[in-house]
């Protein structure tokens, strides 16, 4: 991590420390409720902190823990930042009066939440990519590939929808199997992979988590059928591609949002990630036979893509 980053990081963490030890929340600018303290959570306070800088000094900026939220931790803030899903429904519980920036959280967990009372005071970074973007990587990393498994939960109906619509709407052939528990897991793999096809990962704990994640992988791979992830870690575990936007590049669009805030303005809708990279398992694309070209490149013609009217 740059320097610069690094001595945010430092300073949010000594801040986060001592409100642990049970002191009061000092009135900040930017309050950050975090799911977590470790890696991506960590991170991306960072990330933000730092495109915040110089108008916002760390002095203005406070963290807190998912545990710590009451109504007395959340005062005295001009805007929340949610880290996480967890953050995010804690805060939504105190209904706060302040805005509210959620982070690092999917589309379908921000849209259960519950509602703020009145209009405009809650908005979203979110962590998941646009349904068109996903298949999108599809298309131009697998152009052959015509079959598209999805794997679906409880709370991942709605996006499972439209990611199939959108996969007809580029010819593809879409199975998908509805499961309850993790316990449905492998003979709803086994159905749907009777074919070879390209299975997509979907951010839903009850079906992706890391308890489960092997056994998917194991299961995908032995049927010669690439598993496509949502974030560095389902690459390096051993998915085929994946497709995800770093804390570095959500960190802007976040900060962009909060400095309008702190200038008197409004929160901008809800959206998904602008920047976002491709990452490929090279060793996975050998072991299955697949050629595939530099992340780069496919990268670039989903930017051109995204580009056109």
């Amino acid at each position: 991590m740059p320097r610069g980053p690094r001595v945010f990081l430092a300073t949010l963490l000594f801040l986060a420390a001592t409100l642990g030890r049970g002191e009061a929340v000092a009135a900040a600018g930017v309050l950050f409720v975090s799911s977590e303290r470790s890696g991506a959570y960590e991170e991306t306070i960072a990330a933000i902190s730092t495109a915040l800088a110089p108008g916002v000094a760390a002095a203005d900026i406070a963290v807190v823990e998912t545990q710590q939220v009451t109504p007395g931790a959340l005062a005295g803030s001009r805007i929340i930042v949610t880290v996480g899903a967890e953050a995010a429904q804690a805060v939504a519980e105190q209904a706060p009066r302040q805005p509210v920036l959620h982070t690092l959280l999917p589309r379908e967990s921000f849209e259960n939440l519950p509602a703020p009372p009145g209009a405009g005071r809650r908005s979203a970074v979110f962590l998941d990519q646009p349904v068109q973007r996903q298949i999108a990587l599809l298309v131009e990393a697998l152009p052959e590939w015509r079959q598209l498994a999805l794997l679906v939960g409880p709370r991942s109906q709605p996006l499972a929808a439209r990611l199939a619509a959108a996969a007809r709407e580029r010819q593809m052939v879409v199975t998908i199997e509805n499961i309850a528990t993790d316990r449905e897991i492998y003979p709803a793999l086994e159905r749907l992979l009777a074919e070879r096809a390209i299975l997509l990962a979907l951010p839903d704990r009850v079906v992706f988590n890391s308890y489960t994640i092997q056994n998917i992988l194991l299961t995908s791979y032995r049927h010669r059928s690439p598993l496509i992830g949502f974030s560095p870690a389902y690459v390096r575990a051993g998915a085929l591609l994946g497709l995800f936007s770093t804390p570095a590049q959500i960190s802007e669009q976040a900060a962009e949002a909060i400095r309008a805030v702190l200038a008197g303005g409004a929160l901008p809708p809800p959206q998904a990630p602008r920047q976002f990279e491709v990452g490929i398992n090279q060793n996975v694309a050998r072991s299955l036979g697949i050629t595939l070209e530099p992340a780069e490149d496919i990268a670039a013609r989903m930017i051109r893509r995204d580009a056109k009217p």
